[in-house]
């Protein structure tokens, strides 16, 4: 669902997911591999399976992903489905076409069709206010009347991942900012409107999935929600062995615990094949095999950038439900999906009239946009009896660019030296009499196997770029969790006294959604895993992340000796559990 609540946000920050993937990399082809169960319908469509055949298991490889699901097609259904990997490791079993996939937000697509359907039908207004349909949603808005549209296309000023009914009932999701101008990815608002779905219709949202799409598309083999009753057909699901600290991109995998969901913003679980079918209607604008599901007038409402969108990458758009971005001149429907074990992608190439879907079973921080992207861009070759494309490089994380750049002395204020040696691709740090070996995470994050550097990343800081400019600035210091060493000697005369030791710690919460986060204090100032800054708001209220007007924020109660108890953020509770390191 792209979760990016308070302990989320700090796991997909560890796993790089905040880094933007462009829509083209050019570079070198990748090794050949051989897939697994595979599928593949026409004649010239074999050139594109020959293109992922050689793609995809060296991306896997790179990327540390167990098993990989694929699925390609035009807008009459033409196409290939290929299954790669392990849908479990420890059996050694295969991933198959059969095998369902969670989609994550790739599902709010299908209740934008839905919602469209509805507006079609003379039941909704997306320009009327969202109270008048939901009169029992416990929002504030002191910023402006929020719409439909403003929910369909993040642009609410409500928080992102705010639990809508909170526990305590007196409790009201609160707006931000003004509504229209601005994109805030919400899953909060895409459930809302699953629970509007729920009461336009008299029946469950899933009920209504599979009687609007599934069923006049042949959607056969998907489910609406995820229960225990399809966890035979679902592949096994990986995540990081250890959720609590940064992950190195081959670190070791452990099955990721099951969950159970009915949410409209993200609980749709697939096939490649019936994924293509999915897309070919999108494709055809709407036109299903044996009837229209939106008409052409709902599809371009759809399709329309009505918002910047710049979490999707920086020349991206949202519409309804799919961000519309641009490629090579044509225009890109697209959308990812974040689970708790899946990471999902799906990209439609309205003017050439392509579309694939690709998802892992492991939830890494990052999604196969390379593949969704490379099999669109060789069925358009094909077609166009083009040579097909050079496939995209696959970014080696693990390797350290101008690794010069970072060695030098750094100081800490109490006088510690962290002294910073290159060591061929990598970094080492003379620290503590040790010498402690890092492993590139990404950029400027690197990671220690030591336990006693192993929870938090070393963050190489630097001056912000000149005006005009997108070259970074020169390294300026050394962060690692409530530790810093800079270039120029500190004073500690200087530094800022503790203010929040009531708050620094860790919480935490059972949900496998939501985990736990380790919270330091540095220079003054409260850090999300010592990346994420806390803004203090009021008396233990801070708002997350250093936007001005970000609707998520985090409050603190129940202080004992001196030490907040709980934490709450987006309406969930997280409490403090102690450790043997901060």
């Amino acid at each position: 669902m792209e979760a990016l609540s308070l302990n989320r946000r700090a796991f997909l920050l560890r796993a790089g997911a905040f880094a933007s993937t462009p829509l083209f990399v050019p570079g070198a082809r990748a090794l050949a591999g051989d897939p697994r169960g595979a599928a593949v319908e026409g004649g010239r469509a074999n050139s594109t399976a020959a293109a992922m055949d050689q793609f995809v298991p060296a991306y896997m490889k790179a990327m540390n992903a167990p098993g990989l699901t694929l699925g390609w097609t035009d807008s009459k259904g033409r196409g290939g489905t290929r299954c790669y990997g392990h849908a479990n490791v420890e059996r050694q079993q295969p991933v198959t076409a059969e095998m369902l996939f969670q989609i994550g937000s790739i599902s709010k697509s299908f209740l934008a069709v839905i919602l469209l359907q509805l507006r079609e039908e003379g039941r909704l207004d997306f320009d009327r206010p969202a109270l008048e349909y939901m009169p029992w949603l416990p929002i504030e808005t002191p910023f402006g009347t929020v719409t439909l549209h403003h929910m369909l296309t993040h642009t609410s000023g409500l928080p992102g991942d705010a639990n809508m009914f909170p526990s305590n009932p007196t409790e009201r999701v609160r707006q931000s900012y003004k509504p229209g101008g601005r994109f805030h990815y919400s899953n909060s608002c895409f459930s809302a409107m699953g629970k509007l779905v729920e009461v336009l219709e008299g029946r469950t949202y899933g009920e209504s999935v599979q009687t609007r799409i599934l069923d006049p598309l042949g959607m056969t083999a998907t489910s609406p929600r995820l229960t225990e009753l399809i966890r035979a057909r679902t592949a096994e699901s990986y995540t990081p062995e250890l959720r609590d600290r940064p992950f190195p991109r081959h670190g070791k995998l452990a099955s990721a615990p099951k969950i159970v969901s009915d949410s409209s913003a993200g609980s749709i679980a697939s096939t490649p094949d019936d994924m293509r079918k999915y897309m070919a209607m999108l494709l055809s604008r709407g036109q299903g095999p044996q009837k229209r599901l939106l008409k052409e007038e709902s599809f371009a409402l759809m399709a329309h950038p009505h918002v910047r969108a710049e979490e999707f990458g920086p020349t991206a758009s949202y519409g309804y439900g799919i961000a519309v971005d641009t490629l090579e001149g044509h225009t890109i429907l697209r959308h990812t999906g974040g689970m708790v074990s899946f990471m999902s992608a799906m990209h439609l190439d309205i003017d050439g009239g392509y579309g694939a879907f690709a998802s892992i079973n492991a939830q890494l921080g990052y999604r196969p946009n390379p593949v969704a992207q490379l099999a669109i861009q060789c069925m358009r070759a094909e077609a166009e009896v083009k040579p097909l494309p050079r496939s995209p490089e696959v970014a080696d994380v693990e390797k350290v660019k101008d690794a010069p750049e970072f060695e030098g002395t750094y100081v800490a204020a109490d006088g510690s030296i962290c002294r910073v040696t290159a060591k061929g691709d990598g970094l080492i740090l003379h620290l503590d009499q040790q010498q402690v070996v890092t492993e590139c995470l990404g950029g400027d994050r690197f990671l220690s196997s030591l336990p006693e550097y192993s929870t938090y990343a070393f963050v190489f800081r630097r001056e912000e770029a000149k005006a005009g400019t997108t070259t970074p600035g020169p390294i300026t210091e050394i962060v690692h969790g409530g530790r810093w060493f800079s270039r120029a000697k500190l004073e500690s005369a200087n530094i800022k006294p503790p203010r929040f030791a009531a708050y620094a710690g860790m919480y935490s919460n059972d949900s496998p959604w939501l985990g736990s986060f380790r919270l330091v204090e540095r220079k003054g100032q409260l850090w999300v895993e010592g990346e994420v800054p806390l803004i203090e708001m009021g008396e233990g209220l801070f708002r997350l992340g250093d936007e001005p007007d970000s609707a998520e924020v985090v409050a603190f109660y129940h202080l004992v000796d001196g030490k907040a108890q709980l934490a709450k953020s987006g309406g969930s509770d997280f409490w403090r559990i102690t450790t043997e390191t901060v």
